[in-house]
């Protein structure tokens, strides 16, 4: 049975898709650099596996490159796979916040991304980049409370409880109690323009 690859294993992933969607990009370092604002010197230990990088700063990379954050943990499949294994998928632990994110759906060529993620206690994750990519943001609490920030209103959201939102204003995820908050991530693709607020 297969298991799910190590926290090392998924920062070589990572490091991979960097250096690849950058140089299909024709981007230097020195130009990711300025698109991200993330410095060079830590896109060049990305990019040999020598940082495990925060989920805010591959967020801004994951931006300046035209993608999710989840397709930074993705290796390229000629055909992928229409079922993702729980057991097979990698769980990454951010290593400032202590919290972990999981891809739910399998790869495919819709650019839906579903994420599962956990947020510990007291902790907060605040992205505050403006993502040029067209998508809605969903976000479903599963356990717990979370608290978003986003064009200056703030929601407490309980379990069962979702909110929709562009990825163009700087957003804040935080859990303000002293429980973990679980929810999901759902990033669907729009082309239309009629992106909610």
């Amino acid at each position: 049975m297969e298991t799910a690859p190590a926290p090392d294993d998924l920062d070589q992933v990572v490091a991979q898709r960097v250096r690849e969607l950058r140089a299909a990009k024709g981007l230097t370092l020195d130009q990711l650099a300025a698109l991200s604002g993330v410095s060079r010197a830590m896109i060049s230990r990305i990019e040999r596996a020598e940082a495990s990088a925060t989920a805010v700063l591959l967020v801004k990379l994951g931006a300046a490159l035209g993608v999710t954050l989840g397709t930074l943990f993705e290796k390229p499949q000629p055909k992928p796979d229409p079922v993702r294994r729980a057991a097979t998928t990698a769980v990454r632990t951010d290593p400032e916040t202590g919290y972990t994110r999981r891809n739910v759906a399998p790869p495919n060529a819709s650019g839906t991304d579903i994420v599962e993620v956990m947020l510990p206690a007291g902790k907060r994750v605040a992205y505050d980049n403006i993502v040029v990519i067209p998508v809605e943001q969903f976000v479903w609490v599963l356990e717990g409370t979370l608290t978003l920030s986003y064009d200056g209103l703030v929601t407490d959201l309980g379990p069962g409880d979702c909110r929709v939102m562009r990825l163009d204003y700087p957003l804040v995820f935080e859990n303000r109690t002293e429980r973990p908050a679980r929810y999901c991530v759902v990033l669907v693709p729009n082309t239309s323009g009629g992106l909610r607020r």
